[in-house]
């Protein structure tokens, strides 16, 4: 194995050693007519033309760096059963999905990132379900390709996105849990969500994040981050 990758981005046009995608999968071919909106798309996205382009990406970026899938990251983070326990209970606290606990510890590493990426299906045994219109428990990460959003490196530390839309939350504690346990990358995290008394309207997302130079980064506001994340 290869030695172990330190994060650390002071320019976004400096020599690029390492990046981290994810290959759109299952999770985007879950997206129909009627959860397009929640899923924050205008329209059904079409997987094949998505994996091709994507896959001409990564061949692009393959030639000058290490390529890193997230699902494989993952896998590896939560393959420590401590580190499985806890982002499980997380996701069930903040998605209020408290009876998934058991499910999904009995689930390996590798069909629990599946599970997690693509979506838990609701088995609509209680009323409560039956009558939701929602068909999955925990809903697929569809957005997750754009990889950018729910964590950025500046310097030597990476930041956790504390995301605007509530659907993409688990997507930063994926990535929290990848940069804190993977044996594939030595970081430091920063999280909003664990710098307590935490202010509720931090919205801050890495797409709108630009590290310019080792002594300027730009951050964009609008309606995926806001002055309070800018504060923070």
């Amino acid at each position: 194995m290869k030695n172990r990758i330190d994060t650390f981005v002071n320019s976004e046009v400096g020599k690029l050693e390492a990046v981290i995608l994810h290959t759109p999968g299952k999770e985007v071919e879950n997206m129909n007519p009627h959860n397009v909106q929640k899923a924050l798309y205008s329209d059904i996205l079409n997987l094949s033309v998505a994996q091709s382009e994507y896959a001409e990406l990564k061949e692009v970026l393959q030639k000058v760096s290490r390529v890193f899938e997230v699902k494989d990251l993952f896998i590896d983070a939560i393959s420590n059963s401590k580190v499985k326990e806890r982002l499980i209970n997380k996701i069930c606290q903040n998605e209020y999905r408290g009876e998934l606990y058991e499910e999904l510890m009995q689930m390996d590493s590798r069909q629990l990132a599946t599970s997690l990426l693509e979506g838990v299906p609701s088995k609509k045994n209680t009323l409560t379900e039956f009558m939701n219109k929602d068909l999955y428990a925990l809903r697929p990460l569809h957005n997750f390709f754009f990889t950018r959003d729910a964590s950025i490196t500046i310097h030597e530390k990476v930041l956790i996105g504390d995301m605007m839309s509530t659907v993409r939350k688990r997507e930063s504690l994926i990535m929290e849990t990848i940069f804190d346990f993977s044996s594939q990358l030595k970081s430091t995290t920063i999280n909003p969500e664990n710098y307590p008394p935490k202010h509720p309207n931090v919205i801050i997302e890495g797409g709108d994040i630009l590290v310019a130079r080792e002594d300027i980064l730009l951050i964009g506001i609008g309606g995926r981050t806001n002055t309070v994340g800018v504060d923070f």
